[in-house]
């Protein structure tokens, strides 16, 4: 099986893009933390997760994600995060964890083609 999420920086403005496709299984998400630990700027990084294409949620990998962001919190600076506009439990999710780690998450619902991402991921 093809692991469900991709990285893509933006070396021009330091903004990391982290699109995933279909589930996410809990042991793909050791690999997907270090590769953005890795690619991560010293500070002020702009995080995008493209979750449109996300299917279900996994409480595990949410977690793990908030043990995370907690710990680079003083290297990131902004993270997006953009969802179809019917997604309530992702957007539920995000304002979980927005809430736990005390970081400036935005829920995005209005950006719908992969055009309109990228060019916010620029």
């Amino acid at each position: 099986m093809a692991q469900s999420w991709t990285i893509e920086p933006r070396s021009a403005s330091g903004t990391l893009l982290v699109r995933f496709v279909g589930p996410t299984l809990t042991e793909e998400i050791p690999p997907l933390l270090e590769a953005l630990t890795r690619r991560l700027p010293e500070s002020s990084a702009r995080l995008v997760f493209d979750i449109r294409d996300l299917e279900g949620h996994n409480s595990e990998v949410r977690a793990a994600f908030q043990r995370w962001l907690t710990t680079h919190r003083a290297r990131i600076g902004t993270i997006t995060v953009i969802v179809r506009r019917a997604a309530n439990a992702f957007k539920v999710a995000a304002s979980v964890v927005r809430i736990a780690t005390g970081l400036n998450i935005q829920v995005r619902d209005d950006l719908e083609s992969d055009a309109s991402v990228t060019h916010l991921a620029r």
